[in-house]
């Protein structure tokens, strides 16, 4: 099965869902609801419990901020685990990727972006906040977890939905974090599951925001019946995506997953960036470029004289 990359318009006010499908396939689809657009993980492929079970992920977007959303059992500063080597098993980094390619080439290509949004999780970096140019690891080794996400099927939680409305079956999953056609190369789904950034430059920081924050902004997991015990998320600045992405709708696939991989979700979907928003140069730089472009006229003329 080859990957599919969904697009979905969102915004203050939801104006539709666009589906782009690959292979003759007809794509699959998350949830636009009032304004924020949902991914609703299946309830029943935590692994190890009702702490590790993640029920859904949301996003939207104002002119100017990302919001994203988070709901499940597990805690933003994780859950005690005797069996993880800090004895504390929490969320992995959430991974953006703008390419319209699978997850293993983007990050090959350096064009992932992650956000680190849980602060006592083992990521590879010390800051909360967003990255460009990522590189990733796993950390299941340390979180008592699955080595591969083949192992985490194998071992009874191949469910339906089991990313989430956008990445619905093991084959996608399997097809977009790695690549390849699994029936074709069934031992590429035995590859080490990363699950938090390496390395990445340091792009710009994030708020972290409560359930009721995120409610005040329009945020309804329990329309879907998917309110967990614990939710939250961050707000980003969109001028900090207009210096590493293009002016206008940029298409999106994005997932976290836990520092254990007993659970992961993935939302495909949009985010306009204005054009006001990119970097350009600062006025100071342009009137600098201004005053050189008047000596050289100034003496080319002479010259010429």
């Amino acid at each position: 099965m080859k990957t599919h990359y969904i697009n979905k318009v969102i915004g203050s006010v939801a104006v539709g869902v666009c589906l782009l499908a690959t292979a003759g396939q007809q794509a699959k689809a998350g949830e636009m609801y009032q304004g924020w657009n949902y991914s609703i993980d299946s309830f029943s492929d935590g692994s190890g419990g009702s702490n590790y079970e993640i029920k859904g992920f949301a996003v939207t977007e104002t002119a100017d901020s990302v919001y994203v959303a988070l709901t499940g059992g597990t805690p933003l500063t994780g859950t005690y685990a005797s069996g993880a080597d800090d004895d504390n098993i929490g969320w992995g980094d959430m991974f953006f990727n703008f390419s319209g390619k699978d997850f293993a080439t983007a990050e090959a290509e350096g064009s992932l972006l992650g956000v680190r949004f849980a602060s006592t999780n083992d990521s590879g970096v010390d800051q909360v906040g967003l990255f460009n140019n990522v590189a990733t690891k796993s950390v299941t080794g340390e979180n008592n977890g699955y080595g591969s996400t083949r192992r985490y099927y194998d071992s009874g939680y191949n469910k339906a939905n089991t990313m989430g409305t956008d990445i619905a079956t093991a084959d996608e999953a399997y097809s977009y974090l790695y690549g390849d056609d699994v029936a074709a190369n069934p031992t590429r789904s035995n590859t080490t599951v990363t699950n938090v950034i390496d390395s990445g430059n340091f792009v710009g920081e994030i708020n972290l925001l409560t359930g009721a924050q995120l409610a005040a902004q329009g945020l309804d997991f329990g329309n879907f019946g998917a309110n967990g015990p614990q939710t939250f998320g961050f707000q980003l600045d969109k001028s900090l995506l207009g210096g590493v992405l293009p002016g206008g709708i940029n298409s999106f696939m994005a997932h976290v997953l836990l520092e254990c991989a007993n659970d992961g979700v993935a939302l495909a979907g949009n985010i306009d960036i204005p054009v006001e928003q990119q970097d350009v140069p600062e006025p100071a730089g342009l009137l600098s470029l201004g005053f050189a472009g008047l000596a050289f006229l100034k003496s080319r003329k002479g010259r010429q004289a």
